[in-house]
């Protein structure tokens, strides 16, 4: 178990025993080897007699017929590639392992290919400068992420691109790039294309640095989704994230949000529950919880959800954006443009507050007004995207639904990041029965 001199992680010395096994017990008990039986026997012969010294017992035949069971007097390694197979998978799960909740660890236990002696060796923390600057930047970026606006969105991006400037060999960073975009493109800054395709490039890049890496698994799953409308592909993607890293709040809040908006609400707020444990503090995960309770269509749940949010954060973009949606659907008009007023104060740059200003005056029967801000946020926002979905939204409230089926299907056509909304959005449950809406729907849901 030696090392070149040479080798930035090559120990001292060698580790000893009562670490390794510690470092054992703490990978065996770790989410990436719970239901894989196979290699935690695999993994702890490989480990306790390479400690042994006892090497012989390391060889293919040997750990054929000591681990696999298969029969001493008929196995044969050319026939049957059993432990080559299984030991490149248990390689793969280490490594997920230690990108996860094994990434901070004093010692590694590694398998390399070739060979079925493990190696232990030390981690030397903090990585070095440009992993080290990688990895904050990307920290940096999340936090941007998490504020939910225009300003937000643009400084993670240029966070995460700074990381991926910084370690190009990292996946995070161009997770990150892919996230930023898609952010930006949810919430109507930047075009469907070519923000999607930004978007696809740096998650597809992610996903070649490491093809588990579970939050471009996730982001992966969101774009099929949300733009393709290919469901089983998403879910598919989903799963492996699901896989790779269970306890991470981000990939079940993101399932969860797939989930919601394919009418899978039980499965969603088992989702958001499990997510919630994880990281109660979250603003956008709070606000889909809200969401949810929307799409139920219980307005009383989902205000009182919100109001708990705004305590938190009373100027929280999402927040204020849905509770004056309910105010809506509640028929409190009044209520409603106060608040998209606001919502066009904090944030003049999005158009989500133009477009309720509109709704909430077609509620309040001025219908003059509300076509004149219609107008207005056309005029503003020339040369940008804006939304046919939104203003789908507001032909409801002025009670033309052969204008609002036309932009819905311009936004479908679009790939209209809000688009995938339309099966579960209580705004066109006017419309709900049209056979025109039904096409659409079905074109959304992949049916």
């Amino acid at each position: 178990m030696s090392r070149s001199p040479a080798d930035p992680a090559a120990p001292a010395d060698d580790p000893p025993t009562a670490l390794v096994r510690a470092e054992l017990a703490e990978v065996l008990a770790s989410p990436a080897f719970a239901a894989a039986s196979a290699h935690q026997r695999l993994l702890r012969h490989l480990v306790e007699h390479s400690l042994a010294g006892d090497l012989a017992r390391l060889k293919e035949t040997m750990l054929g017929i000591e681990v696999f069971q298969r029969p001493a007097a008929s196995f044969d390694p050319a026939q049957d590639s059993i432990v080559r197979v299984e030991a490149r998978r248990l390689r793969q799960r280490l490594q997920r392992h230690y990108d996860n909740e094994g990434r901070t660890a004093e010692l590694r236990i590694e398998l390399p290919r070739g060979s079925y002696q493990p190696q232990f060796v030390r981690q030397r923390l903090p990585q070095d400068s440009a992993q080290a600057l990688a990895a904050e930047l990307v920290e940096r970026g999340q936090y941007f992420l998490r504020q939910g606006h225009e300003t937000g969105h643009r400084k993670a991006l240029e966070r995460f691109e700074a990381a991926v400037a910084a370690d190009p060999t990292q996946a995070a960073p161009h997770a990150g790039v892919a996230r930023a975009w898609m952010q930006l493109v949810a919430t109507n800054i930047e075009p469907p294309r070519p923000g999607v395709d930004h978007a696809l490039a740096a998650v597809h890049e992610a996903l070649r640095r490491d093809p588990g890496h579970a939050d471009a698994l996730v982001l992966c799953a969101q774009l099929e989704h949300r733009f393709r409308f290919d469901w089983p592909a998403a879910e598919a993607l989903f799963a492996r994230a699901l896989a790779r890293a269970p306890q991470s709040p981000y990939v079940r809040h993101a399932h969860a949000f797939g989930l919601m908006l394919r009418r899978q609400f039980e499965a969603a707020e088992s989702e958001l529950v499990h997510a919630r444990r994880l990281d109660p503090l979250h603003l956008g995960l709070r606000a889909h919880e809200a969401l949810l309770h929307l799409y139920r269509r219980d307005w009383d749940s989902a205000a009182a959800a919100l109001h708990a949010l705004l305590d938190m954060s009373a100027d929280n973009l999402l927040a204020l954006a849905l509770l004056a949606n309910v105010d809506l659907l509640q028929g409190n008009a009044a209520s409603a443009l106060q608040r998209y007023q606001r919502v066009q104060q904090l944030h003049p740059r999005m158009s989500i507050g133009p477009a309720g200003i509109a709704q909430a005056l077609a509620l309040l029967g001025r219908h003059d007004e509300a076509r004149a801000a219609v107008n207005e946020l056309q005029s503003r926002w020339a040369g940008h995207y804006v939304s046919p979905y939104q203003l789908a939204m507001v032909a409801m409230r002025l009670d033309e639904p052969d204008a609002a089926l036309t932009l819905l299907a311009r936004a479908v056509d679009e790939r209209d990041p809000n688009a995938v909304c339309l099966p579960v959005d209580p705004c066109f449950d006017g419309v709900a029965g049209d056979a025109r809406f039904l096409a659409l729907q079905a074109r959304v849901l992949g049916a």
